[in-house]
């Protein structure tokens, strides 16, 4: 697979592994947040996603699945309802999980990688 392709189909033919810098995949609009998103890989159940999204603005979510961040650009501002606030910066990471209320605000210029996981086979991807 050449690299900055991404594995949409959860193939694993040994030829058909997503590789490559972290914002080279295709991205698609993101119009949520003013910014895109990219799938890097989705399972063949769709029950992990891994992705890229740059995103801009703030808002309070019930997070429908759990989630692995890692801030590749910016920072985000994490408000946890019943827990702590803490701002996250390039190389810091955190997870999410689902049902959790978070109330976030990102950089104009924030950006992540992330794993999404569904159990339920949803595929939920924003």
């Amino acid at each position: 697979m050449p690299s900055g392709q991404g594995n949409l189909t959860g193939d694993i033919d040994p030829t058909a592994v997503p590789h490559g810098h972290w914002d080279s995949f295709p991205s698609e609009p993101f119009p949520m947040y003013d910014g895109t998103k990219s799938i890097i890989y989705r399972s063949k159940d769709r029950r992990v996603v891994v992705g890229m999204l740059r995103e801009k603005g703030k808002d309070t979510l019930v997070w429908p699945t759990d989630e692995f961040l890692y801030v590749t650009q910016g920072w985000i501002k994490i408000d946890v309802e019943g827990g702590e606030k803490f701002t996250l910066h390039p190389g810091d990471v955190m997870v999410m999980q689902k049902g959790q209320t978070i109330t976030f605000e990102c950089s104009e210029d924030f950006a992540n990688v992330a794993v999404f996981i569904d159990m339920e086979g949803k595929g939920t991807f924003p």
